[in-house]
């Protein structure tokens, strides 16, 4: 799905899950969880706040192990409406997902100088905190260092055989395009919660780039897959319905070392 931007909770799961959120609740507590929450600017001064004080905060948490990655995403192409930023949070496992929080202690211990009440009212100045969702990671290559986030919100009527094309399928042709220098990674997430009939996606798909030119998929997939036949693995996608896709681009993240 940052851009793939809130990118931050409690959140429970829907009574009506979608079909990939009751699968990632029966996985195994290694799973990789990623926290997106959607954030409207009030204030031009947003940002900045989210680089000097959120920033340090969860690198801070990153340092004590209670957290995976933190990165925040401004939307580049998509509606702005509610959402002109996105923060996301990754946490490895169940235990480091639901761990406490502690950014009163993690506040006194990078910003000594700074007054943890004041920074909090700034920070609600300056954003409102519209939504969150949270996804757990089916599949993915490797990740470079990226400028963007293309998220492609999908809806799979049958889950197995979705992520199966994907990871068996697609994944590969990705991985060519990695190697290529045309896509810095490629990701997929099952949706956990919210849930419901009123949430028309259940997974999305997200491809890292450093650039928005066009991308020679079917050359890679051929190049993937020699032996199969290109309309069939086009065919394949049939299996899934994509039902929006956004462009976010990375502002900043703890992962600047990765």
């Amino acid at each position: 799905m940052h851009r793939l931007l809130a990118l931050l909770t409690g959140l429970a799961i829907a009574a009506l899950p979608a079909p990939g959120a009751l699968r990632a609740d029966a996985h195994d507590t290694d799973s990789l969880y990623a926290v997106v929450h959607c954030m409207q600017a009030k204030a031009p001064t947003y940002v900045a706040l989210e680089r000097d004080i959120w920033l340090p905060m969860h690198a801070e948490r990153v340092e004590r192990g209670l957290l995976n990655s933190w990165s925040l995403y401004a939307t580049e192409y998509g509606d702005r409406s509610d959402c002109s930023h996105y923060t996301v949070e990754t946490y490895r496992g169940r235990e480091q997902l639901n761990a406490a929080k502690q950014f009163d202690e993690i506040f006194a211990a990078v910003h000594r100088r700074k007054d943890f009440e004041a920074s909090m009212a700034a920070t609600w100045g300056a954003r409102r905190h519209v939504s969150s969702w949270l996804w757990r990671l089916v599949d993915s290559t490797g990740i470079a260092p990226h400028r963007y986030a293309i998220v492609n919100l999908m809806r799979a009527d049958d889950p197995v055989a979705y992520e199966r094309m994907e990871s068996r399928v697609f994944k590969a042709g990705h991985e060519v395009l990695l190697e290529g220098g045309h896509r810095a990674g490629w990701s997929i997430y099952a949706l956990v919660s919210p849930g419901g009939t009123d949430i028309p996606y259940n997974y999305s798909t997200v491809d890292f780039v450093d650039h928005l030119n066009p991308v020679p998929m079917a050359e890679a997939m051929m190049a993937a897959h020699p032996d199969r036949d290109i309309e069939a693995m086009h065919d394949l996608l049939e299996l899934r319905e994509q039902v929006r896709s956004e462009t976010w681009t990375l502002l900043v993240t703890t992962n600047d070392s990765r």
